[in-house]
């Protein structure tokens, strides 16, 4: 009886394992639009930090670093897929700023893309990017990570591609369907920039580039 009580355990802790293999952390969404768009060229906009809402208190705070740390992340999985990506660093004033009502993301996208004259954009947020305290094998409180992507046309605002990652590392006592992660990634807590790296590397492998060969 004991053995398969052990048996039985061991059952269920592959399949917890196994079931931890998949994407846990990301959503992504591929709309149809994106067969009719070329993707080989990117026009790259900064990521910004989520602005909070009157009276939101968010989860988790920003490193300073943590937007741009994101942005250099993606131009480099990009230029890894033999991407063409152009960044934009405010080379010439938007038309619409400084108007009656401020630019919504997407619009600021749409005329970034334009003035770029890229056939598509990507740029995204970021929610959360709090550094762990402790070292990679002992800490006090895990890195966490949180962002959100888009990629669209700019001439017709399509959106071709959106996703999201969120994380805030676990250990396997913690969740036990982490065991793919866990070992994947030396069994040792991550920092929050490698944590970003491996959410971002995650969502490439559910991008619109997913299938491109890197060098």
């Amino acid at each position: 009886m004991p053995i398969r009580t052990t048996g039985f355990f061991l059952i269920l802790l592959l399949g917890a394992a196994l079931a931890g293999c998949g994407a846990k952390y990301i959503q992504s969404l591929l709309p149809a639009e994106l067969e009719k768009h070329s993707i080989q060229e990117v026009g790259l906009i900064p990521f910004i930090v989520e602005p909070q809402s009157t009276g939101e208190i968010r989860s988790g705070r920003v490193e300073d670093d943590g937007a741009q740390m994101i942005t250099d992340q993606f131009y480099q999985k990009l230029i890894e897929r033999h991407v063409t990506v152009i960044r934009w660093g405010n080379q010439a004033p938007l038309p619409s700023d400084g108007g009656a009502a401020p630019l919504s993301d997407l619009e600021r996208a749409e005329q970034i893309g334009k003035i770029l004259k890229t056939s598509t954009v990507l740029f995204g947020s970021v929610t959360t990017f709090t550094e762990r305290e402790g070292d990679a094998y002992g800490i006090r409180k895990p890195a966490s990570v949180g962002f959100t992507v888009q990629l669209i046309h700019p001439e017709d605002g399509h959106l071709l591609w959106k996703a999201s990652y969120n994380e805030t590392q676990k250990s396997l006592m913690e969740d036990i369907s982490a065991f793919h992660l866990f070992f994947r990634r030396g069994g040792r807590w991550l920092t929050a920039a490698e944590l970003s790296d491996d959410g971002v590397e995650q969502l490439m492998a559910a991008s619109p580039w997913a299938q491109a060969k890197t060098r």
